[in-house]
């Protein structure tokens, strides 16, 4: 058997067609990409429609108000989280029927039932880079 080694593995993903939204997040606003030829709204924001594959997209405001779907609290996190300790990331449907993968700040799953209300909510982290939490209420 082998001695182990770290490995560190660093994706280099173009954002230009989804500036907007990191854009956005850093002046804490939510937006999204509504499909200009068919209607649909994806989150996260998506360059091309998956529904009908349009590369034509039109930025919009999202919903902030959300039901809880399910939630999960994680209390082995993978590397890239382990500096976070124990937490909970929930799925959140907005009443548009978008649904929203996101940290359930200041909440367990035992504080979390189906159908319990949730607030998307920008924050600042390390280095001023901005995210989007839920919170109840």
């Amino acid at each position: 058997m082998g001695s182990l080694r770290s490995l560190n593995v660093r994706f280099d993903i173009p954002i230009s067609r989804t500036r907007e939204f990191w854009e956005a997040l850093a002046h804490g606003r939510l937006v999204t990409t509504r499909c200009v030829e068919c209607g649909s709204v994806t989150f996260p924001p998506q360059a091309d429609c998956p529904k009908c594959m349009s590369g034509k997209s039109e930025w919009v405001e999202m919903d902030r108000e959300a039901a809880l779907v399910t939630c999960t609290r994680v209390d082995m996190a993978p590397t890239s989280f382990s500096a976070a300790g124990r937490y909970t990331v929930a799925i959140g449907e907005t009443k548009t029927g978008l649904r929203v993968l996101a940290w359930l700040e200041g909440a367990t799953p035992l504080d979390a039932k189906p159908g319990s209300k949730l607030r998307l909510e920008v924050r600042k982290g390390e280095r001023g880079r901005p995210y989007y939490v839920f919170v109840l209420g």
